[in-house]
């Protein structure tokens, strides 16, 4: 049966020439239910990683840790050492991928794809090789950031931050420089961020929703509430993060790139001093029903399965763009908040939106003139 497309997110705006009046924002990724039915739980490995392709360590890691659990009642905590380091490498990926790339063709300057290619061509030696991993992290490190950037991101200090943002001669900082003013301000919300630690209580009670709502994975709420998820979630907590949340009162596009860029700077000097990664993974298990979450570079992963004799009867997938991108999400927040009389000023500044929050498929915009 061949694997269908990863999906969209479809946003589409009443625009009356001066302000957004309304917006819907859609997403549809595909579930993996009918590719699974009927199939033993093994099954799920093969299909899992081929539907979703992208970030597909993260994918495979809950698939894994789902099966585990199901097999077993629990999940192998050396196991679970080994998934966290594979998928600190693919954080990494991602936002190299971002920074270096899209994020550099944006702003218009140059790609950086050096750090990138390093670490595609290594990812396997450096997860059985710690020295390999180390002089990679240490020369990216160096080459991105400098040793100027050291004070912000052990200690977290905004001027210091700003220092660095305004003098540092590396490619990253000239990015960030040339993206200030054109992401500063721009989707703004005060969706609240989710931390990692509720992970736990997280999985515990949305086992139940999964079960019983078939649109659950559509529209995902925790307590009535729509998280914003990924890397400014994550690290709300850090000095920087919660300096500048402070001084802004709400969530940003900046604020969000600022946040990747914290994240990659810390990533890197983990990497470097040979720390080991720290998993972000939580489960559960109820019956002939389990549940699996993670944080991935976008947020935080769902696994749901249900076996009954021995047979897949229904696996769900929540991934954080059906959060960031929930129509009561992060994502609509910012978009009722653009004005504009330029339609081309309104594509780019969707577009400055979109990726900040980082959806996992592409999206498609229309706009309705009102």
């Amino acid at each position: 049966m061949p694997i269908p497309a990863e999906g969209r997110v479809d946003l589409r705006l009443d625009w009356n020439g001066e302000a957004v009046r309304t917006a819907e924002v859609r997403s549809r990724r595909p579930q993996p239910q009918r590719l699974l039915l009927g199939q033993p739980p093994v099954h799920a490995r093969a299909v899992i990683p081929r539907l979703y392709s992208l970030c597909g360590d993260a994918q495979t890691v809950a698939v894994e840790a789902l099966l585990g659990l199901v097999e077993t009642g629990t999940v192998d905590a050396g196991r679970a050492c080994g998934w966290a380091e594979r998928i600190r490498l693919e954080n990494l990926r991602e936002h190299l991928w971002r920074l270096g790339l899209d994020w550099a063709a944006i702003a218009g300057e140059a790609p950086q794809p050096g750090p990138l290619r390093g670490l595609l061509a290594g990812r396997e030696e450096f997860l059985h090789d710690p020295d390999a991993a180390r002089a990679w992290a240490r020369e990216t490190f160096g080459a991105l950031f400098g040793a100027s950037a050291l004070a912000w991101l052990d200690q977290g200090e905004p001027q210091a931050f700003d220092r660095w943002l305004q003098q540092a001669p590396t490619a990253l900082a000239v990015l960030l420089r040339g993206l200030l003013p054109r992401l500063a301000g721009l989707g703004r919300s005060q969706a609240p961020l989710f931390r990692s630690a509720d992970l736990e209580p997280l999985v515990q009670e949305v086992l139940p929703r999964l079960r019983d709502d078939p649109e659950f994975h559509w529209r995902p709420d925790w307590r009535g509430r729509v998280f914003e998820m990924g890397p400014l979630a994550r690290n709300r907590e850090r000095p920087l993060i919660a300096a500048l949340l402070a001084e802004q009162e709400a969530a940003d596009a900046w604020l969000r790139l600022v946040a990747r860029v914290l994240e990659l700077g810390r990533g890197l000097q983990s990497l470097a001093e040979g720390a080991a990664a720290a998993p972000a993974l939580a489960w559960h298990r109820r019956g002939d029903e389990a549940v699996v979450a993670l944080e991935m570079a976008r947020g935080v992963l769902l696994h749901w399965i249900r076996v009954d004799q021995g047979r897949i009867r229904d696996y769900r997938i929540v991934a954080p763009t059906e959060w960031n991108f929930h129509p009561r999400g992060p994502a609509m927040e910012g978009l009722l908040q653009l004005r504009g009389h330029d339609e081309r000023q309104l594509r780019e500044a969707v577009t400055l939106q979109v990726m900040a929050l980082d959806p996992c498929v592409q999206y498609q915009l229309e706009i309705v003139h009102a």
